[in-house]
């Protein structure tokens, strides 16, 4: 059995971005305290880290890895972060998680991905098979190491969450347990390049996650851990890695590409049990809610209000210790430790209520509920259809009447909404709904009676037509309060082209009447008494998703042959005993980092009718052992015309600054798209200096035609 020492405390709180709680007593493991309160593993081990731990893999190239470990004897089950982030300098604060798991009993592994970070080997896509197999053949490297108990699990979030679920895929026979959060099981209709209604996205991957890529895939590994071959490595890495975002854009409708590392539809493929944290307000909601539906081995989900963040520092609350939940897990299935953790109803979900919009939101209010399944008994489904005056009725609306309602497309409307997972954006929630639903098509239920709570996925499905041949709709449920704010419940989009296939498009005829449903975001939200329901349609997400080409009039139809409606998933008021967590932990800090306040404004040019999203940021950390600095900026500047959808546009500028001594390293990425009435224009410029000096440039231009985008 392995040993540890006395409990060893964590000093202080380190917030980390990745991507009031309700609190209850703590008791142990095996005490008799009442059944609503959390069971709490303590620490107990001191903590040694490892670093440049080098991984062999079946072609041989050698990972990179950091092992952070109890500092005892014995064997210990591993934990696996695998990830393209380097771990040694971007994410080193990272590492405050792997010391709270090594703290109870746990060997935290970092990994870095082949071609990055201080791992041999290129890079040249997100998710590449070779990365499949490389994270199945580091498992079982690591399970046979003589610390290891024979156990590994998978933990990580968003690329680290995707890779739990890509290696379980392959079933790696000592992979016994994985805990993704914020990840996806379709990489084309739920990331961060095209919607789940065929729409491309817009602002994230040039502004933040694609853009920055390019930068951080160009840094040198470490010198001092990977010895003389750094500028080696480092030249292949110059030379032969790729920016992704040519790739995504040559791949704008689901096809085998998209297949080849998405868990969707062969849900069967993974086989050891799963543990999912997910937040309301992330951009993988609908991915990890159906992943819960649909896994076939034992599940778990943890859904919170949160954004693309940590739950311990998630802005907007409430923040938990979600890592004491995680080391509860592994423990049950990776060390067969009793924590209750199997015993407790298989969701722990935030039901939120109504809120004054705030984009500096810093506490959802709403209450943890417990269930044991998406539909417990009593659920019911509400249907509400749209009527003339703009009414929700409960009742369609009657023959005769006039028979839809026309809206203008406007490209710029979106504004209000909330920025689609936002990357590195720190206060992206929605703003009051009423600036964007003054170009919308509006339709509002009366006062409710009663309190409604929602849970699961609503159904918008709309009768409408259109003018132009590519068109989109747009759909967003709000919570209108008595004092007539609007506050985003929910939303979702649907290119009219993919109204039947994701993969086969076809042009919408100008004025046909076409049945579309809508896919929404799910949620769980809790509509109070007096307060009413809206739904508001338009044309455009900006800066969300792209701009479709064509100007357009759009009508939407409702009542006999065209019932347009919304239909809630309806659950009755909680009956078992909610969840109860800890407060947000206190982790230890690693390195320091140091940020300056960031630029997020709107620019409108009344001249030419453009309207431009801005958005800078800026930070500095300084490195572990000597190591120097290593400051990053991001810039990306997104926008769209007015007067003429067909020109809209997306430039970034993502730079890191290593400084060392007697060096300084400044890698910069200069990355856009541009787009005219048939094409795409993309274009990478990564530029290289030394001391100041050029050092190395490369650039990549490429057109792909708008295939009904």
């Amino acid at each position: 059995m392995p040993r540890c020492d006395a409990p060893v405390l964590a000093p202080c709180l380190l917030v980390v971005i990745i991507a009031a709680s309700w609190l209850g007593a703590a008791r142990v493991a095996g005490d008799d305290e009442p059944a609503g309160n959390p069971v709490v593993l303590h620490p107990k081990c001191k903590v040694r880290i490892e670093k440049f731990v080098q991984v062999p893999v079946r072609d041989g190239v050698k990972l990179s890895a950091t092992l952070i470990r109890p500092d005892a004897e014995g064997k210990f089950p591993a934990v696996v972060e695998y990830i393209p982030y380097r771990k040694d300098d971007v994410t080193y604060g990272v590492n405050d998680v792997h010391h709270y798991l090594a703290e109870r009993g746990f060997v935290g592994v970092r990994l870095d991905v082949r071609g990055t970070g201080s791992s041999e080997g290129v890079n040249t896509d997100e998710y590449m098979p070779v990365e499949q197999t490389d994270g199945f053949d580091a498992v079982e490297w690591l399970a046979r190491q003589p610390w290891c108990n024979g156990k590994v699990g998978m933990f990580g979030t968003s690329y680290g969450g995707f890779t739990c679920v890509q290696v379980a895929m392959h079933r790696p026979p000592s992979l016994k347990a994985i805990a993704p959060m914020y990840a996806t099981d379709d990489r084309y209709s739920d990331d961060c390049h095209y919607s789940p209604g065929g729409n491309m996205r817009m602002y994230y991957d040039v502004g933040t996650y694609g853009g920055n890529m390019v930068a951080m895939n160009a840094l040198p590994p470490v010198p001092e851990y990977v010895g003389e071959k750094w500028v080696e490595m480092w030249k292949d890495r110059l030379e032969n890695n790729q920016p992704y975002i040519p790739t995504w854009m040559k791949n704008q409708v689901d096809a085998p590409y998209w297949r080849g590392a998405s868990l969707r539809p062969d849900y069967e493929r993974i086989q050891c049990p799963v543990f999912l944290i997910a937040g309301w307000r992330d951009g993988y909601a609908n991915a990890m809610l159906r992943m819960f539906t649909r896994l076939k081995t034992p599940t778990r989900l943890l859904m919170g209000p949160w954004v693309h963040q940590r739950p311990n520092a998630s802005v907007p609350g409430p923040r938990i210790d979600y890592l004491n939940e995680v080391s509860r897990f592994f423990a049950h299935y990776l060390r067969d430790d009793d924590t209750g953790f199997t015993k407790e109803p298989a969701m722990a979900v935030y039901m939120q209520h109504y809120v004054r919009p705030d984009r500096t939101l810093d506490v959802s209010p709403g209450h943890w509920r417990s269930e044991r399944s998406l539909t417990p008994a009593g659920s019911s489904e509400m249907t509400w259809h749209l009527q003339e005056g703009g009414v929700l009725s409960a009742k369609p609306q009657a023959a005769g009447r006039q028979p839809f309602d026309g809206v203008e497309y406007v490209p710029t409307v979106g504004l209000a909404n909330m920025f689609w997972s936002a990357g590195g954006m720190t206060y992206y929630l929605a703003d009051d709904q009423r600036a964007d639903e003054a170009y919308s098509l509006v339709y509002t239920t009366p006062p409710l009676a009663k309190d409604v709570h929602i849970l699961g996925w609503p159904r918008v499905i709309l009768h409408g037509s259109s003018s132009a041949r590519v068109a989109t709709f747009t759909a967003k449920l709000a919570d209108v309060a008595p004092d007539g704010s609007s506050c985003l419940i929910v939303d979702g989009s649907l290119n009219g082209t993919r109204r039947k296939s994701l993969s086969q498009p076809e042009p919408m005829k100008p004025g046909e009447i076409y049945e579309l449903d809508i896919p929404m975001n799910p949620i769980g939200w809790v509509l109070k008494k007096g307060h009413r329901l809206r739904l508001a349609v338009a044309a455009a997400d900006f800066p969300n998703l792209w701009p479709t080409p064509e100007k357009a009039s759009n009508r939407l139809y409702r009542g006999g042959d065209h019932p347009s409606r919304v239909l809630l998933p309806v659950v009755p008021a909680a009956k078992l005993s909610p969840p109860a967590f800890l407060p947000p932990p206190a982790l230890k800090a690693f390195g320091k980092s140091f940020g300056r306040p960031g630029k997020q404004e709107m620019h409108h040019d009344q001249i030419t009718g453009t309207s431009s999203i801005v958005h800078e940021s800026a930070s500095q950390r300084i490195l572990p052992d000597g190591l120097g600095s290593l400051a990053g900026e991001q810039k990306f500047r997104c926008t769209a015309s007015a007067r003429d959808p067909a020109q809209a546009s997306i430039i970034g500028t993502h730079k890191f600054t290593l400084t060392r001594e007697n060096e300084t390293i400044e890698v910069t990425g200069e990355s856009s798209i541009r787009a005219t009435a048939t094409t795409f224009i993309i274009s990478v410029n990564l530029i290289v200096t030394r001391n100041g000096q050029p050092f190395f440039q490369k650039k990549w231009m490429t057109t792909e035609p708008r295939r009904l985008l």
